[in-house]
């Protein structure tokens, strides 16, 4: 406690709180990041930690939710809730840290504003299925940091105990949604069954615990006292009140707290005026009420807290008849005196309990804190096995990865018809022709090469040049090789088929800057005729960036809204179809070979059913089809 709201005094057990709070956070991090690199290294660095983060912070809103019911239940728990609002703030930070990542990963580096782009990407406001769960997360953050700005006990103290508190249950409408945005969201795209189990077991545990708590106080609010008359209230017997403790007693829906202590008896309102615990279930300590949760401390004769803090209670007048207790049942003035009640002689007082926690005392019995302590090395054994279960149940991402650890060299005709690509010779066939493969060209961030490209043409068709960026799968072709002279680029090889991909991507490493003219070995021979057939196709949509290896997943509703930044920012879209059990993937353009990013963006993420026709270009599909009429969602 403190009358100047000075820093919180970080005492014996909380340091050691704090230490396991953020020790048990450090090793599930650990545990999480260093399994997935391990198990599935295509995963991208920055979905792993987003997942990390994410993870540990439902977890950790569990555990914050769990231990209000759970101490009501048993107060050997107790000694969890002292130093609850630590553990809110952290588990705030850690959903801060998966927030502000998802939102720079997925929606920054555009000419969007994040925050414009996080309520626009996704417009499906009017669907369940496909409604934009990132927003849901986004609300459940900011309440979370009201919460945690707030927490402190200036705040409690600005507000009012009774205001702050009510503000602090708008926690229980900050998990509501952060359930539904890991329902709407990462479980929609994850095909076993382990989140939807972890979750559910989640919201089961929680919604059990509370309702029994609720039960328990049910019970004691509902009990029917006996009057004497319309003034005073029966309370009980002498000796069923322990000394040092309480017996509730229930005047007009109002718990009233009736302490035993040093032969005498006093009773005050139930409620603590720091965070409205309950005093009733606390002890007399140094002559002082002491209340369960923090250890505020009231004078039972008067209600006051001592000198120099200056919290009241209302108190009420007690008499005895015999040995039975009554309670007015009128209260007095906040901090108003009344003269202790005195027990008769003769009356046998009941022994105090050994278990009592105070968490600002450096005296409390091992007793005390070892059910506590059992309990939270528990959770930090959940949180751990927890994480294995996480990483290895997770769905398989794509196998396609870019590899941004290594600059690539190539050569070959930079096009930008019908989409920027680089087309480079990959061998010969049986009678001796070049065989050509076109890679896929993209820039930096979410912007599609168009540009770049478009400076480097200077207006030609095609141009023969040497290309430095990043490829996909670890993309392997000497033909292409600019730095290879070890053989002849243009002879069948075994070293120029495997490791190649048929669908390969690059990204241009810094813009028209990373293109360098250089002299080609032949002319490029002239493009025949494209032969165009009719065609229907079920598929979605995609940025192929981020699926090819920019971003794991790079697919489904989870991806939604960062393929929409993509694909308007000008990366050309690629329908994903499935044939004969095989992937297969099919450039989007219009009708006329022109660009129809803008047009497929409320299609993106979601099953589709286009009609067109079809054409080959080297390596790649390409789909030519009237998008204001030709594709149709295939809900």
């Amino acid at each position: 406690m403190s009358s100047g709201y000075q820093p919180i005094l970080w005492n014996r057990f909380k340091k050691q709180y704090d230490l396991i709070l953020w020790g048990s956070i450090v090793l599930y991090l650990l545990i999480y990041i260093g399994c997935n690199i391990l198990l599935f290294p295509p995963h991208n660095f920055n979905t792993i930690l987003i997942r990390a983060f994410g993870t540990l912070a439902i977890l950790l809103l569990h555990i914050i939710l769990l231990i209000g019911p759970a101490c009501r239940l048993s107060p050997k728990l107790l000694p969890i809730l002292y130093n609850r609002r630590h553990l809110g703030v952290s588990m705030f930070i850690i959903a801060a840290v998966h927030g502000v990542l998802s939102l720079v990963w997925f929606h920054g580096n555009t000419d969007v504003n994040p925050l414009v782009s996080l309520f626009t990407a996704n417009k499906h406001y009017g669907s369940i299925a496909y409604f934009p769960f990132e927003t849901l997360g986004f609300v459940a953050l900011i309440i979370l940091a009201v919460m945690a700005f707030t927490s402190h006990d200036f705040w409690l103290s600005f507000l009012s105990p009774r205001f702050w508190k009510a503000m602090h249950m708008l926690v229980y409408i900050a998990y509501a949604l952060v359930i539904m945005h890991v329902a709407l969201g990462i479980i929609q795209f994850e095909k076993g069954p382990v989140l939807v189990v972890l979750l559910l077991a989640g919201l089961l545990i929680i919604s059990t615990a509370h309702i029994l708590a609720a039960i328990k106080e049910n019970k004691t609010d509902n009990i029917k006292p006996e009057k004497l008359n319309e003034d005073w209230q029966y309370v009980c017997k002498v000796e069923e009140i322990e000394d040092g403790l309480a017996k509730m007693a229930i005047i007009n829906k109002e718990r009233i707290a009736v302490f035993k202590y040093d032969g005498k008896l006093s009773a005050v309102h139930n409620v603590c005026k720091h965070q409205m615990g309950p005093l009733g279930e606390g002890k007399i300590v140094d002559g002082c009420i002491t209340c369960p949760w923090h250890g505020y401390q009231y004078r039972p004769e008067d209600g006051c807290a001592p000198a120099p803090f200056k919290e009241k209670l209302h108190t009420y007048p007690l008499q005895l008849q015999g040995n039975k207790i009554y309670i007015s049942t009128q209260a007095m003035p906040e901090g108003t005196f009344i003269e202790p009640a005195i027990i008769p002689t003769g009356i046998e007082a009941k022994k105090v309990p050994g278990y009592f926690f105070i968490g600002w005392s450096g005296k409390n019995k091992k007793s005390v804190l070892s059910t506590s302590k059992i309990i939270a090395f528990s959770l930090v054994g959940l949180l751990i096995i927890t994480s294995f279960v996480l990483v290895n149940q997770q769905r398989r991402n794509s196998t396609f990865q870019i590899d941004y650890n290594q600059v690539k060299q190539m050569e070959g005709w930079l096009q930008k018809k019908p989409v920027p690509m680089l087309t480079i010779v990959d061998g010969k066939d049986q009678n001796g022709n070049p065989l050509f493969k076109s890679i896929l060209l993209v820039d930096a961030f979410k912007k599609g090469a168009g540009e770049a490209v478009e400076k480097v043409l200077g207006g030609a068709d095609k141009k023969y040049v040497r290309l430095t960026g990043y490829l996909s799968n670890n993309y392997i072709s000497c033909g292409g090789m600019a730095n290879d002279s070890s053989h002849d680029c243009l002879s069948l090889c075994t070293q120029c088929i495997i490791g190649t991909t048929q669908f390969p991507l690059m990204e241009i490493e810094n813009g028209s800057y990373s293109f360098k003219a250089v002299a080609a070995p032949f002319e490029l021979p002239a493009i025949a005729p494209i032969n165009k057939t009719d065609t229907v196709i079920s598929g979605e949509i995609i940025d192929p960036k981020c699926y090819f290896g920019a971003m794991n997943p790079g697919q489904g509703k989870t991806h939604l809204s960062c393929a929409v930044r993509c694909i308007s920012g000008g990366i050309m879209p690629v329908l994903k179809y499935e044939k004969n059990g095989e992937e297969h993937y099919a450039i989007l353009m219009g009708a006329n070979a022109e660009a129809i990013n803008k047009k497929v963006c409320k299609y993106i993420g979601m099953p589709v059913v286009v009609k067109g026709k079809k054409a080959m270009v080297n390596n790649w599909e390409i789909l030519y089809t009237d998008a204001t009429i030709n594709i149709k969602s295939a809900l």
